[in-house]
Protein backbone atom coordinates (compact mmCIF):
# COMPACT_ATOMS: atom_id res chain seq x y z
CA UNK A 1 0.00 0.00 0.00
CA UNK A 2 1.14 3.51 -0.97
CA UNK A 3 0.03 6.63 -0.37
CA UNK A 4 -1.01 6.17 3.45
CA UNK A 5 0.63 7.54 6.23
CA UNK A 6 2.07 5.39 8.22
CA UNK A 7 -0.11 4.32 11.81
CA UNK A 8 2.69 3.96 14.44
CA UNK A 9 3.06 4.80 18.02
CA UNK A 10 4.70 7.72 18.36
CA UNK A 11 3.24 9.00 14.49
CA UNK A 12 1.36 12.54 15.05
CA UNK A 13 -1.33 10.94 13.71
CA UNK A 14 -1.80 8.23 16.69
CA UNK A 15 -0.88 11.10 19.24
CA UNK A 16 -3.72 13.37 18.05
CA UNK A 17 -6.46 11.05 18.20
CA UNK A 18 -5.22 9.39 21.98
CA UNK A 19 -5.52 13.20 22.90
CA UNK A 20 -8.71 13.28 21.72
CA UNK A 21 -10.24 10.40 23.42
CA UNK A 22 -8.63 11.41 26.67
CA UNK A 23 -10.14 14.55 26.35
CA UNK A 24 -13.56 13.20 25.28
CA UNK A 25 -13.31 10.53 28.48
CA UNK A 26 -12.15 13.26 30.81
CA UNK A 27 -15.39 15.76 29.81
CA UNK A 28 -17.32 13.43 29.98
CA UNK A 29 -15.90 12.06 33.37
CA UNK A 30 -15.91 15.87 34.46
CA UNK A 31 -19.70 15.64 33.41
CA UNK A 32 -20.96 12.33 35.14
CA UNK A 33 -18.85 13.37 38.36
CA UNK A 34 -20.88 16.72 37.87
CA UNK A 35 -24.55 15.39 37.64
CA UNK A 36 -23.65 12.77 40.76
CA UNK A 37 -22.55 15.80 42.83
CA UNK A 38 -25.60 17.60 42.44
CA UNK A 39 -27.89 14.79 42.86
CA UNK A 40 -25.83 13.99 45.93
CA UNK A 41 -26.30 17.36 47.11
CA UNK A 42 -30.01 17.49 46.39
CA UNK A 43 -30.60 14.17 48.73
CA UNK A 44 -28.65 15.48 51.78
CA UNK A 45 -29.98 18.76 51.42
CA UNK A 46 -34.31 18.03 51.07
CA UNK A 47 -35.83 15.58 50.16
CA UNK A 48 -37.80 16.14 46.65
CA UNK A 49 -40.98 16.17 46.19
CA UNK A 50 -41.38 15.41 42.67
CA UNK A 51 -39.46 15.19 39.70
CA UNK A 52 -39.57 18.87 39.65
CA UNK A 53 -37.16 19.27 42.59
CA UNK A 54 -34.35 17.26 41.10
CA UNK A 55 -31.03 18.84 39.78
CA UNK A 56 -31.02 19.78 35.76
CA UNK A 57 -29.66 17.61 33.61
CA UNK A 58 -27.73 19.69 30.66
CA UNK A 59 -28.48 16.88 28.02
CA UNK A 60 -30.34 13.59 28.23
CA UNK A 61 -27.30 11.55 27.63
CA UNK A 62 -26.06 12.81 31.08
CA UNK A 63 -27.23 10.11 33.60
CA UNK A 64 -30.40 9.39 32.42
CA UNK A 65 -31.26 5.83 33.48
CA UNK A 66 -29.70 6.50 37.08
CA UNK A 67 -32.36 9.86 37.12
CA UNK A 68 -35.35 7.84 36.12
CA UNK A 69 -34.39 5.43 38.31
CA UNK A 70 -34.31 8.02 41.14
CA UNK A 71 -37.30 9.91 39.70
CA UNK A 72 -39.81 6.52 40.34
CA UNK A 73 -38.30 5.67 43.17
CA UNK A 74 -38.77 8.83 44.82
CA UNK A 75 -42.29 8.94 43.81
CA UNK A 76 -42.75 6.10 45.21
CA UNK A 77 -41.50 7.23 48.84
CA UNK A 78 -43.38 10.30 48.28
CA UNK A 79 -46.36 8.64 47.80
CA UNK A 80 -45.98 6.18 51.04
CA UNK A 81 -44.81 9.10 52.54
CA UNK A 82 -48.01 11.07 51.61
CA UNK A 83 -50.43 7.86 52.59
CA UNK A 84 -48.67 7.22 55.77
CA UNK A 85 -49.20 11.23 56.57
CA UNK A 86 -53.07 11.18 55.90
CA UNK A 87 -53.47 7.93 57.88
CA UNK A 88 -51.90 9.44 60.69
CA UNK A 89 -53.76 12.69 60.00
CA UNK A 90 -57.18 10.80 60.52
CA UNK A 91 -56.33 8.71 63.33
CA UNK A 92 -55.05 11.79 65.03
CA UNK A 93 -58.40 13.30 64.06
CA UNK A 94 -60.18 10.34 65.34
CA UNK A 95 -58.57 10.25 68.40
CA UNK A 96 -58.88 14.23 69.13
CA UNK A 97 -62.77 13.32 68.92
CA UNK A 98 -62.29 11.30 71.51
CA UNK A 99 -63.26 12.97 75.05
CA UNK A 100 -61.14 10.50 77.07
CA UNK A 101 -57.40 11.06 77.51
CA UNK A 102 -55.56 8.95 75.27
CA UNK A 103 -51.39 8.35 75.50
CA UNK A 104 -49.54 6.22 73.85
CA UNK A 105 -45.95 5.25 75.04
CA UNK A 106 -42.89 3.95 73.74
CA UNK A 107 -40.75 0.92 75.53
CA UNK A 108 -39.25 3.80 77.90
CA UNK A 109 -42.64 4.90 78.50
CA UNK A 110 -41.81 8.09 76.90
CA UNK A 111 -44.96 9.59 75.02
CA UNK A 112 -45.24 8.98 71.08
CA UNK A 113 -48.71 10.60 70.56
CA UNK A 114 -51.39 12.04 72.99
CA UNK A 115 -54.94 13.74 72.25
CA UNK A 116 -56.32 16.91 72.85
CA UNK A 117 -58.16 15.72 76.14
CA UNK A 118 -55.50 14.37 77.40
CA UNK A 119 -53.65 17.86 76.70
CA UNK A 120 -56.54 19.31 78.61
CA UNK A 121 -56.71 16.98 82.00
CA UNK A 122 -52.55 17.28 81.85
CA UNK A 123 -52.15 21.00 81.02
CA UNK A 124 -48.22 21.68 80.23
CA UNK A 125 -46.29 24.76 78.17
CA UNK A 126 -43.46 22.12 77.71
CA UNK A 127 -43.83 19.91 74.69
CA UNK A 128 -45.22 16.59 75.33
CA UNK A 129 -43.68 14.56 72.90
CA UNK A 130 -40.77 12.32 73.41
CA UNK A 131 -41.08 13.45 77.42
CA UNK A 132 -41.47 10.40 79.97
CA UNK A 133 -45.10 10.15 81.29
CA UNK A 134 -44.42 10.46 84.82
CA UNK A 135 -42.97 14.05 83.59
CA UNK A 136 -46.62 14.73 82.55
CA UNK A 137 -49.07 12.73 84.59
CA UNK A 138 -47.40 12.74 88.13
CA UNK A 139 -49.53 10.30 89.72
CA UNK A 140 -48.06 7.25 91.49
CA UNK A 141 -51.49 5.34 91.24
CA UNK A 142 -52.28 6.17 87.57
CA UNK A 143 -47.63 5.14 87.17
CA UNK A 144 -48.87 1.84 89.04
CA UNK A 145 -51.55 0.63 86.69
CA UNK A 146 -49.00 1.34 83.73
CA UNK A 147 -46.31 -0.89 85.43
CA UNK A 148 -48.92 -3.46 86.79
CA UNK A 149 -50.18 -3.98 83.07
CA UNK A 150 -46.65 -3.99 81.64
CA UNK A 151 -45.84 -6.93 84.06
CA UNK A 152 -48.38 -8.98 84.04
CA UNK A 153 -48.92 -8.04 79.81
CA UNK A 154 -52.38 -7.62 80.23
CA UNK A 155 -54.96 -5.09 80.24
CA UNK A 156 -55.62 -3.65 83.95
CA UNK A 157 -58.62 -1.18 84.95
CA UNK A 158 -58.67 0.94 88.23
CA UNK A 159 -60.44 3.87 89.41
CA UNK A 160 -58.22 7.05 90.40
CA UNK A 161 -59.39 10.06 92.42
CA UNK A 162 -57.37 13.11 90.94
CA UNK A 163 -57.15 16.89 91.54
CA UNK A 164 -56.78 18.96 87.92
CA UNK A 165 -56.95 22.37 87.31
CA UNK A 166 -60.40 23.78 86.06
CA UNK A 167 -60.94 25.22 82.60
CA UNK A 168 -60.70 28.54 82.60
CA UNK A 169 -60.63 29.31 86.31
CA UNK A 170 -57.29 28.97 88.77
CA UNK A 171 -59.29 26.46 91.36
CA UNK A 172 -58.35 22.59 91.73
CA UNK A 173 -61.63 20.13 91.36
CA UNK A 174 -61.31 16.91 92.29
CA UNK A 175 -62.21 14.09 89.38
CA UNK A 176 -62.81 10.14 89.21
CA UNK A 177 -60.92 9.02 86.62
CA UNK A 178 -61.42 4.68 85.19
CA UNK A 179 -57.67 4.62 84.49
CA UNK A 180 -57.07 1.57 81.46
CA UNK A 181 -53.89 0.13 80.40
CA UNK A 182 -52.40 -2.39 78.26
CA UNK A 183 -48.92 -3.26 76.28
CA UNK A 184 -48.72 -3.04 72.99
CA UNK A 185 -45.98 -4.47 70.02
CA UNK A 186 -44.62 -1.58 67.54
CA UNK A 187 -44.42 -3.81 64.43
CA UNK A 188 -45.54 -6.99 63.67
CA UNK A 189 -41.61 -8.47 63.94
CA UNK A 190 -40.47 -5.78 66.25
CA UNK A 191 -39.73 -7.02 70.10
CA UNK A 192 -39.48 -3.35 71.08
CA UNK A 193 -42.99 -3.50 73.16
CA UNK A 194 -44.80 0.27 74.41
CA UNK A 195 -48.15 0.82 75.86
CA UNK A 196 -51.63 2.56 75.53
CA UNK A 197 -52.72 4.22 78.98
CA UNK A 198 -56.99 5.78 78.61
CA UNK A 199 -58.28 7.86 81.41
CA UNK A 200 -61.94 8.77 81.34
CA UNK A 201 -63.64 11.26 83.69
CA UNK A 202 -66.61 9.27 85.15
CA UNK A 203 -67.34 11.73 87.78
CA UNK A 204 -70.74 12.99 86.19
CA UNK A 205 -71.55 8.80 86.19
CA UNK A 206 -71.01 8.29 90.17
CA UNK A 207 -72.44 11.36 91.19
CA UNK A 208 -75.74 10.57 88.93
CA UNK A 209 -75.58 7.04 90.30
CA UNK A 210 -75.15 8.34 93.61
CA UNK A 211 -77.90 10.60 93.06
CA UNK A 212 -80.53 7.87 92.02
CA UNK A 213 -79.48 5.81 95.26
CA UNK A 214 -80.19 8.61 97.58
CA UNK A 215 -83.28 9.26 95.83
CA UNK A 216 -84.94 5.84 96.28
CA UNK A 217 -83.04 5.65 99.58
CA UNK A 218 -84.57 9.36 100.74
CA UNK A 219 -88.16 9.02 99.04
CA UNK A 220 -88.53 5.48 100.96
CA UNK A 221 -87.59 7.05 103.92
CA UNK A 222 -89.64 10.35 103.53
CA UNK A 223 -92.87 7.94 102.61
CA UNK A 224 -92.52 5.50 105.46
CA UNK A 225 -92.87 7.77 108.32
CA UNK A 226 -96.26 9.36 107.45
CA UNK A 227 -97.80 5.66 106.57
CA UNK A 228 -96.18 4.02 109.68
CA UNK A 229 -98.01 6.84 111.73
CA UNK A 230 -101.24 6.29 109.20
CA UNK A 231 -101.38 2.09 109.54
CA UNK A 232 -100.25 3.10 113.32
CA UNK A 233 -103.98 5.06 114.16
CA UNK A 234 -105.64 2.71 111.29
CA UNK A 235 -104.78 -0.07 113.59
CA UNK A 236 -105.42 1.35 116.91
CA UNK A 237 -108.92 2.27 115.39
CA UNK A 238 -109.89 -1.19 114.04
CA UNK A 239 -110.47 -2.57 116.93
CA UNK A 240 -113.75 -4.00 118.28
CA UNK A 241 -114.17 -2.01 121.22
CA UNK A 242 -112.74 1.35 120.15
CA UNK A 243 -115.44 4.25 120.51
CA UNK A 244 -114.33 6.58 117.22
CA UNK A 245 -116.69 9.31 118.46
CA UNK A 246 -113.28 9.92 121.84
CA UNK A 247 -111.75 13.40 121.48
CA UNK A 248 -108.40 11.30 120.71
CA UNK A 249 -109.65 9.32 117.50
CA UNK A 250 -111.16 12.94 116.31
CA UNK A 251 -107.42 14.36 116.25
CA UNK A 252 -106.03 11.31 114.95
CA UNK A 253 -108.35 11.43 111.86
CA UNK A 254 -106.54 15.26 111.59
CA UNK A 255 -102.72 13.97 112.10
CA UNK A 256 -103.99 11.58 109.21
CA UNK A 257 -104.97 13.83 106.87
CA UNK A 258 -102.30 16.18 107.32
CA UNK A 259 -99.98 13.01 106.82
CA UNK A 260 -101.75 11.66 103.89
CA UNK A 261 -101.54 15.21 102.08
CA UNK A 262 -97.93 15.02 102.75
CA UNK A 263 -97.40 12.05 100.75
CA UNK A 264 -99.48 13.44 98.01
CA UNK A 265 -97.15 16.46 97.91
CA UNK A 266 -94.16 14.08 97.74
CA UNK A 267 -95.53 11.71 95.34
CA UNK A 268 -96.59 15.42 93.31
CA UNK A 269 -93.25 16.98 93.81
CA UNK A 270 -91.63 13.89 93.05
CA UNK A 271 -93.24 13.89 89.60
CA UNK A 272 -92.66 17.35 88.91
CA UNK A 273 -89.14 16.67 89.33
CA UNK A 274 -89.61 13.55 86.78
CA UNK A 275 -90.91 15.37 84.63
CA UNK A 276 -88.44 18.41 84.75
CA UNK A 277 -85.84 16.09 83.87
CA UNK A 278 -84.63 17.19 80.61
CA UNK A 279 -87.93 18.36 79.48
CA UNK A 280 -87.19 21.69 77.91
CA UNK A 281 -88.45 20.69 74.79
CA UNK A 282 -92.27 19.86 76.43
CA UNK A 283 -92.41 22.51 78.39
CA UNK A 284 -95.74 24.58 77.13
CA UNK A 285 -94.22 27.64 76.10
CA UNK A 286 -96.66 30.62 75.76
CA UNK A 287 -96.86 34.08 76.58
CA UNK A 288 -97.55 35.38 80.35
CA UNK A 289 -97.28 38.19 83.23
CA UNK A 290 -94.47 37.20 85.65
CA UNK A 291 -96.14 40.02 87.92
CA UNK A 292 -99.13 37.94 87.92
CA UNK A 293 -98.01 35.29 88.27
CA UNK A 294 -95.94 36.17 91.41
CA UNK A 295 -99.33 38.30 92.79
CA UNK A 296 -101.50 34.90 92.30
CA UNK A 297 -98.92 32.97 94.65
CA UNK A 298 -98.68 35.53 96.69
CA UNK A 299 -103.16 35.59 97.45
CA UNK A 300 -102.90 31.52 97.54
CA UNK A 301 -100.01 32.10 100.29
CA UNK A 302 -102.42 34.71 101.98
CA UNK A 303 -103.46 32.86 104.63
CA UNK A 304 -99.98 31.76 106.31
CA UNK A 305 -98.73 34.88 105.60
CA UNK A 306 -101.22 36.32 107.77
CA UNK A 307 -101.11 33.84 110.44
CA UNK A 308 -97.23 34.53 110.78
CA UNK A 309 -97.90 38.14 110.35
CA UNK A 310 -95.21 38.79 107.77
CA UNK A 311 -95.59 40.74 104.53
CA UNK A 312 -94.53 40.35 100.90
CA UNK A 313 -93.71 43.13 98.10
CA UNK A 314 -93.83 43.05 94.85
CA UNK A 315 -91.37 45.47 92.88
CA UNK A 316 -91.82 45.68 89.26
CA UNK A 317 -91.61 48.73 87.35
CA UNK A 318 -95.29 48.93 85.63
CA UNK A 319 -94.06 50.71 82.56
CA UNK A 320 -92.12 47.66 81.65
CA UNK A 321 -93.90 44.17 80.02
CA UNK A 322 -92.98 41.85 82.04
CA UNK A 323 -94.33 39.20 79.80
CA UNK A 324 -92.13 35.68 79.55
CA UNK A 325 -92.51 32.96 77.10
CA UNK A 326 -92.44 30.19 79.00
CA UNK A 327 -94.46 27.41 81.03
CA UNK A 328 -96.90 29.67 83.83
CA UNK A 329 -97.26 26.33 85.58
CA UNK A 330 -93.26 25.93 86.64
CA UNK A 331 -93.19 29.79 87.08
CA UNK A 332 -96.43 29.60 89.52
CA UNK A 333 -94.13 26.38 91.27
CA UNK A 334 -90.87 28.62 90.99
CA UNK A 335 -92.46 31.69 93.21
CA UNK A 336 -94.81 29.07 95.26
CA UNK A 337 -91.78 27.22 96.88
CA UNK A 338 -89.29 30.13 97.27
CA UNK A 339 -92.01 32.49 99.22
CA UNK A 340 -93.72 28.90 100.99
CA UNK A 341 -90.05 28.30 102.03
CA UNK A 342 -89.28 31.59 103.71
CA UNK A 343 -92.45 32.19 105.37
CA UNK A 344 -91.81 28.32 106.82
CA UNK A 345 -88.38 28.91 107.94
CA UNK A 346 -88.88 32.06 109.63
CA UNK A 347 -92.60 31.54 111.31
CA UNK A 348 -91.64 34.21 113.88
CA UNK A 349 -93.71 37.05 112.81
CA UNK A 350 -92.98 40.19 111.10
CA UNK A 351 -90.48 38.57 108.56
CA UNK A 352 -90.85 40.81 105.36
CA UNK A 353 -90.18 39.55 102.03
CA UNK A 354 -89.50 41.12 98.72
CA UNK A 355 -89.87 40.11 95.22
CA UNK A 356 -88.09 42.50 92.80
CA UNK A 357 -87.90 42.49 88.62
CA UNK A 358 -85.09 44.28 87.35
CA UNK A 359 -83.31 44.10 84.11
CA UNK A 360 -79.63 44.79 82.90
CA UNK A 361 -77.17 43.60 80.50
CA UNK A 362 -79.59 41.67 78.44
CA UNK A 363 -80.83 39.70 80.93
CA UNK A 364 -84.37 39.58 83.32
CA UNK A 365 -83.22 39.33 87.05
CA UNK A 366 -85.84 38.37 89.29
CA UNK A 367 -84.46 38.24 92.93
CA UNK A 368 -86.54 37.24 96.54
CA UNK A 369 -84.99 38.43 99.61
CA UNK A 370 -86.30 37.63 103.28
CA UNK A 371 -84.84 38.76 106.31
CA UNK A 372 -84.82 36.02 108.44
CA UNK A 373 -82.90 33.89 110.21
CA UNK A 374 -80.65 32.88 107.25
CA UNK A 375 -78.96 29.88 105.79
CA UNK A 376 -75.79 28.89 107.01
CA UNK A 377 -72.53 28.78 104.54
CA UNK A 378 -72.18 25.34 104.75
CA UNK A 379 -75.92 24.26 103.77
CA UNK A 380 -75.52 26.86 100.65
CA UNK A 381 -73.61 24.30 98.40
CA UNK A 382 -76.36 21.48 99.41
CA UNK A 383 -79.89 23.18 99.26
CA UNK A 384 -81.13 22.54 95.93
CA UNK A 385 -80.48 18.54 96.31
CA UNK A 386 -83.27 16.33 96.61
CA UNK A 387 -84.68 15.91 100.47
CA UNK A 388 -82.27 17.83 101.58
CA UNK A 389 -83.09 20.32 104.69
CA UNK A 390 -81.51 22.84 106.61
CA UNK A 391 -82.00 21.58 110.10
CA UNK A 392 -83.42 24.87 111.69
CA UNK A 393 -84.08 25.12 115.29
CA UNK A 394 -87.88 24.79 115.08
CA UNK A 395 -87.67 21.89 112.69
CA UNK A 396 -88.91 19.54 115.36
CA UNK A 397 -92.08 21.28 116.23
CA UNK A 398 -93.76 21.12 112.67
CA UNK A 399 -94.35 18.91 110.10
CA UNK A 400 -91.41 18.53 107.59
CA UNK A 401 -91.71 19.50 103.99
CA UNK A 402 -90.72 17.57 101.07
CA UNK A 403 -87.65 19.02 100.83
CA UNK A 404 -87.92 18.74 97.02
CA UNK A 405 -89.08 22.51 96.20
CA UNK A 406 -86.23 23.95 96.08
CA UNK A 407 -85.13 20.99 93.61
CA UNK A 408 -88.11 21.62 91.67
CA UNK A 409 -87.16 25.49 91.47
CA UNK A 410 -83.92 24.90 90.40
CA UNK A 411 -84.62 22.23 87.29
CA UNK A 412 -87.31 24.24 86.35
CA UNK A 413 -85.22 27.67 86.16
CA UNK A 414 -82.55 25.27 84.49
CA UNK A 415 -85.49 24.34 81.61
CA UNK A 416 -86.32 28.19 80.74
CA UNK A 417 -82.60 27.96 80.10
CA UNK A 418 -81.72 30.14 83.66
CA UNK A 419 -79.60 29.88 86.30
CA UNK A 420 -80.62 30.62 90.40
CA UNK A 421 -78.23 31.71 92.68
CA UNK A 422 -78.34 32.56 96.77
CA UNK A 423 -76.66 34.47 98.86
CA UNK A 424 -77.37 34.51 102.39
CA UNK A 425 -76.10 36.13 105.74
CA UNK A 426 -77.68 34.23 108.88
CA UNK A 427 -80.15 37.05 111.27
CA UNK A 428 -79.77 39.38 108.20
CA UNK A 429 -81.29 38.35 105.02
CA UNK A 430 -81.54 35.94 101.83
CA UNK A 431 -81.56 36.62 98.26
CA UNK A 432 -82.44 34.18 95.75
CA UNK A 433 -81.86 35.68 92.22
CA UNK A 434 -83.34 34.02 89.07
CA UNK A 435 -81.25 35.06 86.05
CA UNK A 436 -83.02 34.42 82.44
CA UNK A 437 -81.76 35.50 78.71
CA UNK A 438 -83.82 38.47 77.74
CA UNK A 439 -84.25 37.11 74.15
CA UNK A 440 -86.99 34.91 76.17
CA UNK A 441 -88.69 37.92 77.16
CA UNK A 442 -91.66 39.38 74.48
CA UNK A 443 -90.73 43.51 74.25
CA UNK A 444 -93.28 45.91 73.37
CA UNK A 445 -93.51 46.48 69.46
CA UNK A 446 -91.37 43.15 68.82
CA UNK A 447 -91.98 41.98 65.08
CA UNK A 448 -93.63 38.76 66.53
CA UNK A 449 -96.08 41.18 68.35
CA UNK A 450 -96.52 43.69 65.04
CA UNK A 451 -97.11 40.69 63.11
CA UNK A 452 -100.02 38.90 65.76
CA UNK A 453 -101.57 42.57 65.38
CA UNK A 454 -101.76 42.54 62.04
CA UNK A 455 -103.33 39.23 61.91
Amino acid sequence: MTGLPAFTLDSPLTFLILAALAGWFAWRYFRLKHGVRDLTRTLLSTTPESQSDLPPVRERLVLPDLRRALVETLSEAVLLRDAERKQREFQDALLNEIKDAIFILDASREIRFLNEAAKQLFPSDQPYQSRHFFDVCRDHRVYDTLELAEEIGAKVSDHVALHVREEKKDRLKEVTLLVEAEPLVFGAESSRTGSWILLKDITAELETEQIRRDFVANASHELRTPLSIINGYLETMDEDDTDLNQAVFRRAVRTMRKHGERIARIVDDMLTISKLEGATELLATEPFDLRDSVEETVRQLGPIIEENHARVSVEADPSVDWTLAGDRFYWDQIFFNLIENALKQNPEPGLKIKVRFTSAEGRLLISITDDGIGIPAADIPLIFKRFYRVQKHHAQTQVKGTGLGLSIVKRAVEAHHGRIEVESKPGVRTVFTITVPQSFIRQPGSPAEKNNGEA
